[in-house]
């Protein structure tokens, strides 16, 4: 039997910043309320196989507290966390973050959220707008974030 999959991907952005330097303000999670317009805030441990709760803003739906475990963290390329509900023919959700190096000062970053299950064509439905735009919002607020530290750090000064 074949599964549904949707996939949500936000544009891709290029960053005038360093890979290390985005991934750092990344996996900063307690920094998240003060860049991130998405995912407000999280509560856990950044390691695989842990359980982060997530704040997630969605216009259209509401905030929402989501529990998914770390799947992934590939330093400094790839983060990814899902979950699943129920049996994992139900729904399965996996979120990734990727950081491409383009050169020594700019990387680019693109996120993306893959349903799978019986269920994930309802969910993509009902919650694509939100995830999508969710998605775009961070990926210009990361560029915005880092862009300002990288030139806080080139001016000689302190910023986080």
């Amino acid at each position: 039997m074949k599964m549904f999959t949707h996939t949500v991907v936000s544009d891709t952005v290029e960053i005038n910043a360093p890979i290390e330097l985005v991934w750092e303000i990344l996996v900063d999670l307690t920094q998240y309320p003060h860049w991130n317009p998405f995912t407000v805030k999280i509560e856990g441990e950044l390691k695989v196989g842990c359980a982060l709760d997530l704040h997630v803003n969605m216009p259209k739906r509401g905030d929402r507290i989501q529990t998914e475990m770390v799947e992934k963290i590939d330093s400094p390329h790839c983060l990814s966390w899902g979950m699943t509900l129920g049996i994992p023919p139900l729904l399965s959700a996996l979120r990734e973050q990727k950081l491409e190096n383009l050169s020594n000062e700019r990387c680019s970053y693109t996120t993306s959220d893959r349903f799978s299950g019986f269920l994930s064509p309802l969910v993509y439905f009902l919650f694509y707008d939100d995830v999508y735009g969710g998605f775009n919002r961070v990926a210009y607020a990361l560029k915005n974030r880092a862009e300002i530290i990288w030139k806080n750090k080139n001016n000689g000064n302190q910023y986080k």
